[in-house]
């Protein structure tokens, strides 16, 4: 298959290289004004691929967009001229909110939600490093896109494992409840993972688990508290050694995606009039940090 990858980050570089890998052919989207890209992984041989050529965009069987979540409208509007109305287009980011604009964006076009947990780490301009095994979660929210479920195979085969959702929304609310609690922590008190499993931040996880299964159960997903917490403490222990994509955004004074992940749920906690205090801190705290940038 042609694959066009939005955004050479950590993790569309990571699909671009195990796509590749896996026979297909793959071309890069990116603001960078450059024709070509040289990528790769910690430890192996450098791989080459074209960028930025709207003939191999417009020639992509599938176009998998891995930029950050307040990215996504404008990557969309530099796509469109560009693609035939059958298309499949998969968003992959943190958080949850671009959905409806890309819905009104793209019309009929095949149009998927994904989310992954597998992790890489940028270590320089063109290498990363592969740094936690996860799953990814696949599926159309709209008619053309839930017939899209072939492509579950063609991704688990590049990058394992990887499974279809008939309610990937659902899968989108595990994960960001899982982000709401590991993403601002790490990024306000710049530690791995692993250190929220630490007792000194047990009572602010369980009332963070407690907000979030609230809005949740109010969004109609079947959770509780508690499987909230012990998910998130999962996947803390899984990826101890990580930093988080806001913990290392944080670190180089880069915009956050706070806004669609605990800002997405603080959104959703006020239309049902579900008090969200301890959440309501920490998008207060990250974007202070944001502010404080450009005034040191």
């Amino acid at each position: 298959m042609h694959f066009t990858l939005v955004g050479a980050g950590a993790v569309g570089t990571l699909w671009g290289l195990t796509l590749q890998e896996a026979g297909h052919h793959v071309h890069f989207w990116t603001r960078a004004e450059q024709t070509s890209l040289t990528r790769s992984l910690e430890s192996q041989a450098e791989q080459h691929f074209p960028a930025n050529n709207p003939a191999l965009l417009a020639d992509s069987d599938c176009i998998l967009v891995c930029v950050k979540a307040f990215q996504v409208d404008t990557a969309l509007n530099s796509l469109l001229p560009h693609l035939h109305q059958d298309t499949p287009v998969i968003l992959m980011h943190n958080g949850m909110g671009t959905a409806q604009s890309a819905l009104e964006k793209l019309g009929t076009f095949p149009l998927l939600l994904a989310t992954t947990s597998q992790a890489s780490l940028l270590l320089s301009e063109t290498t990363i490093r592969h740094t936690g095994i996860g799953e990814t979660r696949l599926g159309g929210i709209n008619p053309s896109g839930k017939r899209c479920d072939f492509l579950t195979e063609v991704l688990n085969h590049a990058l394992p494992p990887c499974a279809w959702e008939n309610k990937i929304e659902q899968a989108l609310w595990q994960k960001l409840a899982i982000n709401c609690m590991i993403n601002p922590l790490t990024g306000i008190f710049q530690i791995q993972n692993g250190e929220l499993t630490k007792p000194e931040y047990s009572d602010q996880l369980h009332q963070l688990a407690s907000e979030i299964a609230l809005v949740m159960r109010a969004e109609g997903i079947d959770t509780d508290s508690d499987t909230v917490l012990q998910r998130t403490l999962s996947v803390a222990n899984a990826t101890a050694t990580n930093y988080s994509s806001m913990n290392r955004d944080v670190f180089f004074k880069r915009a956050s995606e706070i806004d669609a992940i605990t800002g997405y749920l603080i959104h959703c906690a006020n239309r049902h009039r579900i008090a969200t205090p301890e959440n309501q801190a920490l998008y207060l705290a990250i974007k202070n940090l944001e502010q404080s940038y450009d005034h040191p």
